[in-house]
């Protein structure tokens, strides 16, 4: 059987490129996520005046 080394080289690159296109989003998501639930957090215990 022969292995076609190009055309699963180039599989393996785009497959490679679709998970980094999609994690890199995923992670900026999560940190502007975080940083706004801090800042919600920050607000409700200035209105509770736990400051």
């Amino acid at each position: 059987m022969y292995f076609d080394w190009i055309t699963w080289g180039i599989w393996l690159t785009g497959f490679f490129i679709l998970v980094v296109w999609i994690w890199i989003p995923v992670k900026e998501i999560k940190t502007l996520v975080k940083k706004k639930h801090e800042e919600m957090m920050d607000l409700q215990n200035q209105a509770r005046g736990k400051k």
